[in-house]
């Protein structure tokens, strides 16, 4: 279903909202948060940007859970996060970073909320990057890993039900990777999906209007371009046009959505990918399936990484949303 505000029958948040979008903007300046338009990023080639934003990632704090464990699955590496409590559920989560970058363990902190409120085992998949590692690398890992899931999940956690989700890159992932077992995969192994959680994901490398730079306040702050969104798209799909980046195996945007589980979509109006996620949303409510959207206004893309009052108001309606499906 779609959250409708009061003020207006389509109205897609609540009329409050807005000045935390404002104060937002400000948090993020007194920050240090680097625009994605800056100078000292236009200057640079794609492997040191590339490797900027690993380095970066690799010099950020993350909060580590301590009874996380790696392991390989199908030999893809993965971050295991069990509950405290008897296991109900397995959430197959898959990180953020452009396709280039990002690791399992940034997602440590919410990964062990969701894993302890909803005694969900989370498996994180640290799947190949680009440029290394192109399309389809990261693709095939993902499918791997959720086949073996699929087939394993009643003999190491004791449960059939599995909720796919990430954030960005990992939306898609999770996205495409739905679309995969519903393809492949015998009708009693697709059934086992109950729910994807897809926040501000790329639905769309084809290009939508937000990704090219049309914004309802196109002045906000985002850590994306337009150039940055080309920049990723080369690194991941090398030598594909447009036309080929639209094919249904790349991009989940022209792809058959019919009978697909209960989704939750987030997205801000200042992000980038804002597009991916109203287009998506409404695609997959047109094929029949359910789905919840929440926009935030003037909030920016990762915004769940920088702290705000959007990322409480966030957690609390994907907790709802959570909570509804493991009990439906």
């Amino acid at each position: 279903m779609y959250r409708k505000s009061e003020r207006h029958q389509m109205g897609l948040w609540h009329q409050d909202w807005e000045e935390y979008g404002e104060s937002l903007q400000l948090a993020l300046g007194g920050a240090g948060v680097t625009d994605s338009n800056s100078e000292e990023t236009e200057e640079l080639t794609a492997i040191q940007y590339v490797q900027l934003m690993r380095d970066t990632l690799a010099a950020t704090t993350f909060e580590l859970d301590d009874h996380a464990v790696d392991t390989t699955i199908e030999g893809v590496p993965c971050r295991v996060l069990k509950p405290q409590g008897e296991i109900k559920g397995v959430y197959l989560h898959f990180h953020g970073g452009g396709m280039v970058a990002g690791a399992a363990f940034m997602g440590d902190v919410e990964n062990r909320h969701i894993a302890n409120t909803f005694n969900l085992a989370v498996i994180s998949v640290d799947y190949r990057l680009a440029p290394e590692h192109p399309f389809p690398a990261a693709l095939d890992d993902s499918y791997s890993v959720s086949k073996w899931v699929v087939n394993n999940a009643w003999e190491e956690f004791g449960t059939r039900s599995i909720v796919v989700g990430g954030e960005s890159a990992g939306a898609y992932l999770a996205l495409m990777t739905l679309i995969e077992a519903r393809d492949s995969f015998d009708v009693n192994e697709v059934q086992q999906f109950i729910g994807a959680n897809l926040t501000f994901g790329v639905f769309d490398w084809g290009g939508t209007p937000s990704q090219l730079g049309s914004r309802p306040f196109s002045g906000d702050f985002d850590v994306l371009s337009p150039e940055i969104i080309d920049f990723f798209t080369s690194q991941y799909l090398p030598d594909k046009s447009i036309q080929d980046r639209r094919s249904p195996k790349i991009s989940p945007m022209y792809a058959n959505l019919s009978e697909l589980p209960d989704a939750l979509f987030c997205v801000g109006t200042a992000d980038h990918l804002l597009d991916d996620t109203l287009f998506m949303a409404n695609r997959w409510k047109a094929a029949g399936n359910d789905c919840e959207l929440i926009v935030y206004p003037r909030v920016p893309h990762a915004f769940t990484m920088f702290p705000s009052h959007f990322v409480e108001l966030f957690s609390t309606q994907r907790d709802n949303w959570f909570g509804r499906i493991l009990t439906e």
